[in-house]
């Protein structure tokens, strides 16, 4: 599998654990995360979401480009938003029409 999801993180990761038939606390193991954390993630309990650095580790311990999930991406595009004002205002004129 390569390429890069449009799904989000928490619809995506069950589909490819069980393509891999891995378990939870193995892929947690594999990124080198807490596995409670993520099994908390995927539930969306504690409104636990994914930051764009813990979706990475996962795509890397799964072999997975690193831009895999949407929430990676999302986050590389928002930090650039905030390092660069003329960036920001540029796609804000652009978007908000």
């Amino acid at each position: 599998m390569s390429g890069r999801s449009t799904r989000p993180f928490v619809e995506e990761l069950p589909d490819l654990i069980r393509q891999r038939g891995l378990s939870l606390r193995k892929l947690a193991q594999l990124a080198d995360v807490n596995p409670s954390h993520l099994s908390r993630v995927l539930r969306k309990a504690d409104y636990k979401t994914p930051s764009g650095e813990y979706v990475k580790r996962i795509a890397i311990a799964l072999q997975l480009p690193r831009d895999y999930f949407p929430e990676y991406r999302e986050s590389v595009v928002l930090e650039k938003i905030n390092e660069d004002d003329r960036l920001r205002d540029e796609l804000y004129d652009r978007l908000a029409d």
